[in-house]
């Protein structure tokens, strides 16, 4: 029984024993009767005191095992909480963890890719090497003495459309014909197209003035993209487009005449004229300026070559080297500054040669030269070409020495 039982049947007890002392007659004498009551109604207060004691310790046990039920209730929403903690830093660890694994799987295949590249690459330039070399000795070689199939391997070298090879080989153009070979005969004879022909003549008239090895300059080196720009940029994007869907490149267009832009689609002969008239300006560009910035009317330098000056001034010393020989071997000089190291040594050890006995660039040195051959080259060419051992030759050759040295410390500095 719970403490409330308990008291009830206490209390009913005691409420009977009252009711049945009222009960008995008044007067009624019993000799255990009162003593009776007062006994039993002490053991009633008796258990009355031990109900009352026993409920409080029910209570406050009671209250105790509430609070212990709060304080679990308490730690478990804790510990959920932190557990829904745990869940969100490991979903974000693995998050991380996949993104590591996808941008290294992505570095591993644009490595491949890369290492297939540069695989590429390299075949590319080993078939190019092949090719510069052929293409050195059919440049060594006289123009004349070439044979047709050799001018044929010389067109595909320097790019050369297919069309317009086949033709010059079904006609047996070799070298002695194509030292003489002129634009009306590859239209009336070989029927060649406007961009195999204007290509055909831009290689010979190369070979026949021996500048095959010489770098593309200006408008002549432009590609089928930069032609379209140039175009665009002077009011003819219109044409310019159309030139790019034939492959005019810029070595086909310093060629292009007013006649020739009515093959490319321009028909109106207004508009064909404004063109020409740009593309001769462009042209124009090319020629070379003497020292007053006139253009030269020849489209060549006014000054004979640095060679020729040298043997004209020398005044039976060739040791000695004249002010305007310094001049023109000066401006030179500064017009191949922007050019590659390789170029520039091939060029000053052949047009001006160190004084200094048995200067000379390393044996083998040549196009292919790797760098390690070419920085080594610089090296010995800063001291062939230091002034201080050019005292002997004149205070002009020294003040030259002093400028190329310059420029071959910035080469140098390149390198390194």
């Amino acid at each position: 029984l719970d403490s409330n039982d308990i008291s009830t049947s206490l209390f009913a007890r005691i409420k009977q024993k009252i009711e049945l002392n009222k009960s008995q007659p008044k007067g009624a004498k019993d000799a255990k009767g009162p003593r009776i009551a007062v006994k039993e109604e002490g053991k009633v207060r008796l258990d009355r005191d031990k109900v009352k004691t026993r409920l409080e310790e029910v209570r406050k046990t009671s209250k105790a095992e509430e609070a212990e039920r709060k304080r679990q209730e308490e730690e478990i929403k804790t510990m959920k909480e932190r557990k829904k903690k745990l869940e969100e830093e490991l979903k974000k660890l693995k998050e991380n963890i996949e993104t590591k694994e996808r941008e290294h799987n992505e570095w591993v295949n644009k490595t491949k890719g890369k290492g297939g590249e540069i695989e590429w690459l390299e075949k590319q330039f080993a078939s190019l090497e092949v090719k510069v070399k052929r293409l050195d000795e059919l440049n060594n070689k006289a123009i004349k003495s070439l044979t047709v199939e050799e001018v044929k391997e010389t067109m595909r070298l320097e790019g050369v459309r297919a069309e317009a090879i086949e033709k010059l080989g079904a006609n047996k153009v070799d070298g002695e014909t194509l030292m003489d070979i002129e634009e009306q005969d590859l239209i009336d004879d070989l029927k060649m197209e406007l961009i195999g022909r204007k290509q055909v003549l831009f290689v010979a008239e190369r070979r026949r003035e021996g500048r095959m090895n010489e770098e593309l300059k200006g408008a002549e080196g432009w590609n089928v993209d930069q032609v379209e720009k140039w175009m665009t940029e002077n009011g003819m994007g219109e044409e310019g487009v159309k030139m790019k869907e034939e492959g005019v490149d810029g070595s086909v267009l310093v060629q292009l005449e007013a006649k020739d832009l009515k093959e490319l689609g321009v028909e109106s002969l207004k508009r064909r004229k404004e063109i020409a008239a740009k593309i001769d300006g462009l042209r124009q560009g090319r020629k070379a300026k003497n020292g007053k910035g006139e253009e030269d009317p020849k489209g060549t330098n006014a000054n004979p070559p640095p060679q020729q000056q040298q043997e004209k001034s020398s005044n039976g010393n060739s040791n000695q080297f004249r002010e305007r020989e310094m001049d023109v071997a000066l401006d030179a000089m500064n017009s191949r500054k922007g050019g590659s190291a390789h170029a520039f040594l091939v060029w000053i050890y052949k047009e001006y040669p160190p004084k200094k006995d048995n200067a000379a660039l390393p044996d083998g040195f040549g196009p292919f030269s790797s760098l390690i051959d070419t920085k080594s080259a610089l090296k010995k060419a800063i001291l062939h070409y230091h002034p201080d051992h050019a005292d002997a030759f004149g205070i002009c050759w020294k003040h030259f020495c002093g400028e190329v040295l310059k420029c071959l410390n910035n080469y140098y500095h390149s390198f390194k």
